[in-house]
Formats: C-alpha cells, structure tokens, sequence
C-alpha cells in the first residue's frame, strides 16, 4: 500500500488528470492512500479510480486546485468515521460511484455546480448545490439537499429502498427536488410512499413545473418473486402530477423492461460472438504463418542435409565423424517430435476450445437480423479451423518423417561400413 502525498504533484501549469490505484482487498482496501491537500491550480478535470482517502474534518482535500471543474471518483473508499469535504466554488461536473465509507456524513458544497451523479455509493450524502441542473442518483444510501434547487432541470432516481428509504424520506427528498422539469423514477419508490400517503394526503402535489415524468420498474423479479412486483398507486400518481396536468407521463411496465433487457442480452451476446469470431480468425491466420514459417525452415534443413549427403559421395568420409553427425541429427528429431507434438496439442486444444464457447454462444438468444450473418460467420470459421487443425497435424509428423530418414540412413551407413 502506497501513502501518497498529494503535495509531491506540484505543477503550475497542469489540467488534466487521471490516477489510477489497484485493488488488494474489496471493497475498502486499495494501494494509494491520498493524504495531505493537493496543490494544483491550474488543474480543470481529476479523474481518481481505487484510491482511498483520509476523513478530513473538514478541510476539503481539493480546496487549492482552485480551478477544477470536472471531478470523477471510482471505486474509492473513505478511512476514518468523521465527515469527508468537498467544498469547492467552481466546480461543476461531479461524478461519485462506488464508494465506501463509515462516515457520519459526505459532504458536498459546490455552489457552482450543475451535473451530480452518484452511483451505488454508501454512507448519507449532505448536499449543498443551489444551482444543480441534473441529478442522478443510483443507490441506497440516504441524500439530503441543505438549499433549495431552484434550476432543476432532470432527476433521475433509481432508488432501492430495502434498506433506509422509509415513505417519510422519500417525500421529504420529493419535496426538496419540487422544481424540476424532466423526472425518472423507479416504480419500487411507490410501495414505502403509497404506506405513506395517508399522513400527506391533504397536502398538494410538490411538483407543478413537470414537463415529463417517467416510471419504471429496476428489476423484473423472477416466478417465484411475483408477489414483489409493484402495482402503481393512483393516490401516488395524483400526487405526483396534479401539480402539472400538462405533464406527460410515461411508465414502462414489467413485461417492458424484461423484453428490453432480452434484447439488449441479445445483442450482447452477437457483439461478443463476433468479437470471439475475429479474435479466432486472427489466431489461425497467425498459426497458419508459423507453420509456414516452420515449414520453410525444416524445408531448408532437409535440403543441406541433402547436399551433406552428396558431399559426402564425393569424398571419403570418416565414418565415425558421419555417425557422430547423424546422432545428433536424430537427437534433435527426436527433441523436435517432442516440442512439435506439445505445441500443436496444446495450440489444437485452445483453438477448439475457443470454437466450443462461440458455438455456445450462437445458441443463446441472438437478434434476428444478426442470427444469419453469425452463423454464416461461424461456419467458414469451423472450415477454416477444420484446415489449420490438419496443417498442424502434419506439421507434428514432419520431424517424425525427419527422424525416420535420418534413421535409415544411419543404418544404411552402418552395413556399408562393415
């Protein structure tokens, strides 16, 4: 693990960076610790992926890089149980997903911001962002907003409520987003509302600026989960809208999603069976270079064992020289059987492995208007590894060849000789 002070990046004149740790130890463990405030004044956009960072009462790591605009953390993690800072009066893109912490809060005090994105993060989020224009938030934890959000634009909320959002809270964050315009929400949102409705019945719609509003389900639960599906309530949907009766109001229904989701599977499959196709395709083409290659060289070797052979015709010869020759001659053979018949099994075992999991794939679901062409694909791959997978075999008996000619020339040498 790497403590990393900030203080030894220094540059005056620096905008752009990304610095990327490594995992040793999920979730909460990564290699580069970042301690200490980083200086960098010039720097508009800070990408940081597996870092973790030190609770810091307070100071705002980022207080000094006094231009940053654009903030990105990935799979990062917070040490400590105090409050973590980011206060910072210019920056305005902040992106936060997975993050860990045991913090009493994460705080954010950003008045210039305007994109907010927090994806499967934990821990409560305290945010003070008046001029916020789009919010995605993506998780379970708890989000509070401290000032009012007056130029909310879109909000897009996928919330899993199982864990700490109760209907109280839930209206709550409804009433403190009560200005924007574009609205997502996931229908597992309903259930804790709808047991809600009942203590705000009498109070009117947050909401009278919705130009749209969207609701759709996260997850489609499985046969046995069925009693888990959500049914939209007419008291939360009159909560919701009778502020904006121009509004447009989509909902995308469970049977939707699941044929979205099939589709998008399908299509998911085709990439990566066309990608495993190509990255096929581009092995045999290199085996079938090698064996050229292969082949040449033995081509050669033969040939000035020929032309040896002849010379030897020509002259008289020391026969134990000779011997000594073809010895070694065979024990390079029989070294060269060895290697040849290691290498083409293990080259013909990857290749068919390789042909096994396509073939697996092209049997899951696939677009119709892919189907064909994949499968075209796929059986001109199967002749064309049909054609390496016999190279190969018959590179593995050209030493074998070798070893017996050398072999019976020996033998012959050896009746001449006596």
């Amino acid at each position: 693990m790497i403590r990393f002070p900030l203080f030894l990046l220094r540059s005056r004149s620096l905008k752009y960076l990304s610095l990327t740790g490594s995992s040793i130890g999920f979730p909460d463990t990564y290699s580069i610790i970042l301690e200490s405030t980083w200086d960098l004044p010039a720097l508009t956009t800070l990408q940081l992926r597996c870092v973790a960072f030190y609770d810091d009462n307070g100071t705002g790591i980022f207080s000094k890089c006094v231009n940053l605009k654009n903030l990105t953390l990935n799979n990062f993690t917070i040490l400590g149980s105090c409050d973590f800072s980011v206060c910072h009066p210019r920056l305005s893109n902040l992106t936060l997903k997975n993050g860990y912490w045991a913090l009493d809060a994460f705080n954010l005090v950003a008045p210039q911001l305007n994109n907010l994105t927090i994806r499967s993060c934990y821990g409560k989020h305290l945010i003070a962002a008046p001029n916020l224009a789009s919010l995605l938030f993506s998780a379970s934890c708890l989000l509070q907003f401290s000032t009012d959000l007056c130029y909310l634009e879109k909000v897009d909320l996928r919330i899993d409520t199982s864990f700490v959002w109760s209907g109280s809270r839930i209206a709550c964050l409804l009433q403190q987003i009560h200005n924007v315009k574009f609205l997502m929400l996931n229908l597992e949102l309903v259930k804790p509302l709808s047991a809600y409705m009942e203590r705000i019945s009498l109070q009117p719609s947050p909401f009278s600026n919705i130009k749209s509003l969207n609701i759709f389900p996260l997850y489609v639960p499985s046969d046995d989960e069925a009693h888990e599906k959500v049914t939209m309530s007419t008291k939360v949907l009159n909560y919701l809208l009778d502020g904006s009766p121009s509004a447009t109001l989509t909902m995308i229904s469970y049977e939707e999603l699941k044929e979205k989701q099939q589709k998008a599977r399908a299509y998911a499959n085709a990439v990566v069976a066309q990608n495993r196709m190509s990255d096929l395709q581009e092995l045999l083409e290199k085996e079938k270079a090698n064996i050229e290659t292969h082949i040449n060289r033995r081509k050669t070797s033969v040939e000035a064992d020929v032309l040896a052979h002849d010379q030897g015709k020509t002259q008289v010869e020391n026969v134990q020289l000779h011997f000594e020759r073809k010895m070694a001659q065979m024990k390079s053979c029989w070294e060269d059987v060895g290697v040849q018949i290691n290498e083409g099994r293990s080259t013909t075992d990857y290749i068919l492995s390789q042909l096994r999991d396509i073939e697996v794939l092209l049997q899951k679901d696939l677009p119709a208007s892919k189907t064909d062409n994949l499968l075209a694909c796929f059986s001109n791959l199967c002749a064309e590894v049909d054609n390496v997978v016999e190279k190969i075999l018959h590179r593995m008996k050209i030493p074998q060849i070798h070893l017996t000619a050398c072999s019976n020339e020996l033998a012959a040498t050896s009746r001449s000789s006596s």
